[in-house]
């Protein structure tokens, strides 16, 4: 694991050189990851689906490439981290909620409620369950910081890709699918954090 950790670092550290020419800050990367999910959003909301995805995948190549620029220039502060953390997560609830105005079809609920469900179990309860741990002092900082899951933001992204690009291909069915599959693991990762946190109590 720490070697992975170590390469994935080298190779961010590697694409930061790359583009540490463009005279962008890493917390203007920040901003400018954020400008264009909106305008992704934007485009799904108004049925450009296909046009709406690209966007938001150039979104989260350039949310990448902040902390990836921030290591290669040794401009990592905890505000770039702060910002870091909260775009992710708000390019991702943007992207689930603009899929809550494009038709998809209902599978046991409402499409609108799965992906809210997602949002909510998905998107925010993890790392809430964790900053919270952290801020009562339930954990130690170290502790909460490692405090991991079956299925955390990387996985929950995979699959969802995997989900809509099958969606487009034969049946939005498929994105449903992997919605609902993705709040069911979200929902056991939450419990999971939960016990660890009550276990130490």
């Amino acid at each position: 694991m720490l070697k992975q950790n170590e390469t994935s670092k080298d190779i961010q550290v590697k694409i930061g050189e790359i583009f540490s020419f463009i005279p962008f800050s890493p917390n203007q990367w920040t901003i400018i990851s954020v400008l264009v999910a909106i305008i992704a959003a934007y485009e799904v909301i108004t049925t450009n689906l296909v046009y709406g995805l690209f966007l938001f995948v150039i979104a989260g190549a350039i949310d990448m490439l902040d902390g990836a620029i921030a290591r290669a220039r040794g401009e990592e502060t905890k505000l770039g981290a702060f910002l870091d953390g909260v775009s992710d997560r708000f390019v991702e609830a943007l992207f689930l909620f603009a899929m809550m105005f494009y038709p998809l079809p209902f599978i046991w609920l409402d499409s609108k409620i799965w992906l809210a469900l997602l949002i909510f179990f998905g998107a925010c309860m993890p790392s809430y369950v964790r900053a919270y741990a952290d801020h009562t002092e339930a954990l130690s900082h170290e502790e909460a910081k490692a405090l991991g899951g079956l299925f955390e933001r990387s996985e929950r992204i995979i699959l969802l890709v995997l989900g809509m690009s099958v969606g487009i291909l034969i049946s939005m069915d498929y994105f449903i699918y992997s919605v609902i599959l993705a709040v069911i693991l979200s929902i056991i990762t939450v419990l999971q954090r939960i016990g660890v946190i009550v276990g130490k109590a």
